[in-house]
């Protein structure tokens, strides 16, 4: 094709595919000042009254150390209240931490409070998994049989520090 024409004819498009940009935008009826002229009014500053400054009383609210004391005194008075017992499940102990987590990660699921505590025995690191604490012992023990009977676990029962 001759290249004369060929520029003709890319001037064609081009004036045609601006055409149809821009004559819908030019002549939707609404009107450049319809679009762009519009008054905003702004309302006037508002006035404030000073309102004179009443002296109060500080007020004396009791702190969390005030209500303590007061329920420490209300004990020493009553006399000795016997510590609550709590207990804990022993379910697993391992050698591998990863084992450990894998294993209390796995109890979570299945929606057992399961938890983990690390110590060292003879030079060597253990990880034990726990379910618990529980302040009812035959809760835990619900726990147990159902354990020994669904995964082979023999569980044992601990008191919880």
């Amino acid at each position: 094709m001759d290249k004369t024409l060929q520029q003709r004819l890319v001037g064609a498009v081009v004036l045609v595919a601006l055409g149809v940009i821009l004559l819908p935008a030019l002549l939707d009826g609404d009107g450049y000042s319809s679009r762009h002229d519009r008054d905003i009014q702004i309302p006037a500053k508002p006035r404030f009254t000073i309102v004179e400054e009443e002296k109060l009383e500080p007020a004396v609210i009791p702190t969390p150390m005030d209500a303590r004391r007061e329920t420490q005194e209300q004990a020493s008075t009553e006399g000795p209240s016997e510590p609550i017992q709590s207990w804990t499940l022993q379910v697993g102990t391992f050698s591998q931490e990863d084992n450990a987590l894998a294993f209390r990660t796995t109890l979570r699921k299945q929606g057992y409070t399961a938890y983990l505590e690390s110590s060292r025995s003879n030079g060597e690191k253990s990880y034990r998994v726990f379910i618990g604490p529980e302040l009812e012992i035959a809760q835990l023990e619900k726990i147990k049989a159902k354990l020994k009977a669904e995964k082979n676990i023999d569980a044992f029962i601990l008191r919880h520090p």
